[in-house]
């Protein structure tokens, strides 16, 4: 147990400090290695995750129930009613963190996958293992900032830039093919959003032009 804590900290410093020399020692290690110190990086993650989500989530509702009642007449009144939602509001809000505990832990397979399909594409030397390798090291900043409200933009850019360096070093791929790898997928997903968001606002805008004059307006 102890050597893997020490492995597992020596790998954390490694992908933080030198991320170059660290990739270059992740040929050696299988892919059950690669999940193993993914999954311990995941754990640690959801618990401060967790933690942050619930803090925040109970001083905004206990914010809203004070400003509630400070409303005239029947402030209080709903004020007391909406309080009586605590505890769901705190297990909706423990459900969240689990399911995105699950999205991640079962996701980075689907993402490895994924990226491994462009990493063909730019005709890399390796297989679909040292793609999947690849994309759980290169969690780590990700997974140790992700839980600090707006650092966590820098994790996971910080994230995104060892998986070009991973690609790069693992993968047999040029610095330029590697950033290309990255950054396809990336672009697909946002017009796939551009293109989501137009079709259900066109189909709602064509739904409010069915309703009568009156209610349209």
């Amino acid at each position: 147990m102890s050597y893997m804590l020490e492995e597992f900290v020596k790998n954390v410093k490694g992908f933080l400090m030198s991320p170059v020399e660290a990739f270059k020692q992740t040929g050696a290690k299988t892919l059950g290695a690669a999940y193993q110190y993914y999954t311990m990086l995941l754990v640690i993650f959801t618990i401060l995750y967790g933690i942050v989500t619930l803090a925040v989530g109970a001083f905004m509702f206990n914010s809203y129930v004070q400003e509630l009642s400070m409303v005239p007449l029947v402030g209080k009144l709903l004020s007391a009613q909406l309080a009586k939602f605590g505890a769901f509001v705190m297990v909706a809000e423990l459900f969240y963190v689990y399911a995105v505990f699950l999205a991640l832990l079962f996701g980075v397979f689907l993402a490895g996958f994924l990226l491994h399909v462009f990493v063909i594409l730019m005709d890399g030397k390796k297989g679909v293992k040292e793609t999947l390798k690849t994309t759980m090291f290169a969690a780590t900043p990700g997974l140790l900032l992700g839980w600090i409200p707006l650092v966590c933009i820098i994790g996971w850019v910080w994230s995104f830039v060892l998986l070009i360096l991973g690609f790069r070093d693992n993968n047999g791929l040029s610095f330029e093919k590697a950033v290309l790898v990255v950054i396809i997928p990336v672009i697909l997903v946002l017009i796939l959003l551009v293109l989501g968001i137009s079709v259900v606002s066109t189909f709602l805008g064509a739904l409010v032009s069915l309703l009568p004059t009156p209610f349209s307006k």
